[in-house]
């Protein structure tokens, strides 16, 4: 099955402060049939948490306020069954080590392409 038809009716949520970015993955998602809920904060995040039972995140670790890792682990804290993607140009040991412990699923490093999106999608659909 293609991955666009498994993410139909799924609830993902990007957590990332770049317009652009948030932006640019809405419109690509939309143009696949499929919703993508934006935001640009962690508390903007942990907000739709609360309220949506979401099955994938997808968060950059640079964020204002609370950075990526404090989100997930915030958001773990009221819903630990979603799916984690964290987006990130600072893969540094620090990073990857309290990611993993965190149940990071897969690792984006900006600047990234739709077909990295798309692959680290595909493999956390097939750990489902």
């Amino acid at each position: 099955m293609e991955l666009f038809e498994r993410l139909q009716g799924m609830k993902v949520l990007l957590v990332e402060d770049d317009q652009w970015i948030r932006d640019s993955l809405r419109r690509f998602f939309a143009n696949e049939n499929c919703a993508l809920m934006a935001v640009e904060t962690g508390e903007d995040g942990l907000e739709i948490i609360k309220s949506k039972e979401c099955e994938i995140v997808i968060t950059d670790y640079r964020l204002p306020g609370m950075d990526g890792l404090e989100f997930l682990k915030k958001a773990q804290g009221i819903n630990n069954r979603f799916s984690k993607i964290l987006l990130t140009a600072y893969m540094t040991e620090p990073v990857i080590s309290e990611a993993f412990r965190l149940g990071v699923h897969e690792f984006i490093e900006k600047p990234f392409s739709m077909e990295d999106l798309e692959e680290a999608l595909v493999r956390v659909l097939e750990k489902k």
